[in-house]
């Protein structure tokens, strides 16, 4: 037999010398009352009936066989002691058998009912200490509530999750863990789950102690009497804020994803169609140029000039297609990307306008990465133009290099941020910022190539671009370059960080 089991039937050690105490005193009264009954005179027989509190007293023991046991002694002892008195045979003695008899079944069944109710009680207080135990050790915060809102319990996870111990909690309005948005639902919540309702799996949000949101699923249901009557709620609360936060990555990562293969494809496409109408173009510039050297007519001239001008701005724009497409030849060589910022400053104030602050801050150590150093400035060119054109009324621009770990790579990279105080932009805007002739602007204010070209060129070094925004605060774009494990050439400056930090 289990410990268990046999303590459900035997109680615990102090109980059970309680009983055994009892058993003994009802023994005991059964002595006492049979010598002092030998010394009653025979006219005062009705006194051994005092006999039978043995029995009556052994019942409260629970336990039926040792209650017979006694009820059994009882019945000898009145029997010795009225024969010993000469009532051997007589109506007296039978009167006083069949009471004792008749008392000792009776605190029999009265055992067997006493014990009945004992082990109901105690299976019942052992189920409540066992769901005790399995609410204090669930990872769950558990709570449950009356019908006002009053907090009962309050399990080890809901301190750990809410950061408030039971102490604090129990008595509270549960309004105190609830945020603003949550608290004005509640009413409505309460009378719907009071009513039979109930709440599985509800995501929402929850108030820390010390003020922070975090995310949590939760199930709700009734708590009801033994009557039916739904006097409360248990709440089951499991913080999600880490499952949120994967999911929102997994999330970033797919459509990070999705939006470099639509690049792709468009890079594809656009790389294709910018090829052949380069080499058309090359062709027409050719004729041109011929055709200049063989006229002249002033007239004849002047249309000639205005069509080479023509075509070298279409050009221009197929080799910013190529270049989004990584279809242009680049020159790759080590360099400084803190020096590429230094050199680039004075193009980039100049360009800016004067109602624009320009703010670098570099990294104090040089950040060596293997890049076209012509087209990362005008990288860096393409971003400022973009900052000061979302800025009409002025602002500034910062721009940071450092270097950072992304997920999932051991190695750290360089990073570089460009960071503007201007007007933002809204999601479905920025989910294509950088597809090609995508834009906000009028067509004499821009073609769309801006930040395409950006994306080739940084994709072209083998690093990343993304960017974060919100309409009415700014927009920074994060770049991530690769190290080099080359070293830098001898030429390329390595100031310190006094000299880096610009602006």
């Amino acid at each position: 037999m289990r410990y268990a089991e046999w303590q459900r039937e035997h109680g615990s050690l102090t109980h059970g010398w309680w009983r055994v105490g009892v058993l003994s005193f009802a023994v005991l009264i059964i002595i006492m009352t049979s010598l002092v009954d030998l010394a009653t005179p025979r006219e005062l027989t009705a006194f051994g009936l005092v006999i039978v509190a043995g029995p009556v007293l052994a019942a409260a023991s629970a336990r039926p066989w040792a209650v017979a046991a006694v009820g059994a002694f009882a019945w000898v002892m009145a029997w010795a002691t009225s024969s010993w008195q000469g009532l051997g045979g007589t109506a007296y003695q039978q009167v006083r058998l069949w009471v004792i008899a008749g008392m000792s079944v009776l605190s029999v069944i009265v055992a067997y009912g006493q014990r009945a109710l004992e082990r109901r009680a105690n299976r019942s207080a052992e189920d409540e200490s066992m769901l005790a135990a399995i609410v204090e050790s669930s990872g769950d915060a558990i709570i449950s509530i009356d019908r006002e809102g009053i907090i009962l319990s309050w399990n080890r996870s809901a301190e750990r999750m809410y950061g408030y111990t039971a102490a604090e909690m129990i008595g509270q309005s549960v309004l105190k863990v609830l945020p603003p948005a949550a608290a004005a639902r509640l009413p409505k919540i309460m009378s719907e789950i009071l009513n039979g309702g109930g709440i599985s799996q509800l995501r929402t949000q929850r108030l820390h102690k010390d003020g922070h949101l975090f995310d949590v699923s939760t199930s709700i249901s009734p708590i009801f009497d033994r009557h039916g009557t739904a006097v409360g709620m248990a709440a089951i609360a499991r913080d999600i804020s880490a499952v949120k936060r994967a999911q929102d990555q997994r999330e970033q990562i797919l459509e990070r994803s999705a939006r470099a293969e639509r690049l792709e494809s468009l890079g594809q496409l656009a790389g294709g169609i910018a090829h052949d109408f380069n080499n058309l173009l090359a062709i027409n510039l050719n004729y041109l140029e011929f055709a200049l050297e063989q006229t002249t007519d002033p007239d004849t001239h002047h249309d000639l000039t205005r069509a080479k001008a023509s075509a070298e701005r279409a050009r221009d724009l197929t080799r910013q297609l190529l270049v989004f497409a990584r279809k242009q030849p680049t020159t790759a060589e080590t360099i400084d990307l803190n020096t590429v910022i230094t050199e680039t400053r004075t193009l980039l104030d100049r360009t800016i306008g004067a109602n624009i602050e320009l703010i670098t801050h570099l990294h104090p150590q040089p950040l060596p990465i293997r890049a076209d150093r012509a087209r990362l400035e005008q990288a860096l060119l393409n971003l400022a133009i973009n900052a000061r054109d979302a800025m009409p009324d002025g602002g500034m621009i910062i721009i940071e290099s450092g270097t950072t770990t992304i997920e999932d790579s051991p190695h750290p990279q360089a990073h570089l941020n460009i960071t503007d105080t201007g007007t933002g932009m809204p999601p479905d805007i920025a989910d294509h910022a950088f597809e090609p002739f995508f834009t906000t602007r009028t067509q004499e204010h821009g073609t769309g190539l801006g930040l395409a070209t950006v994306y080739g060129i940084v994709t072209e070094a083998g690093g990343t671009i993304t960017l974060t925004t919100k309409p009415g605060v700014g927009t920074t774009f994060h770049i991530e370059l690769p190290f080099t494990g080359m070293e830098l050439p001898a030429t390329t400056e390595t100031a310190d960080a006094d000299q880096l930090r610009l602006g």
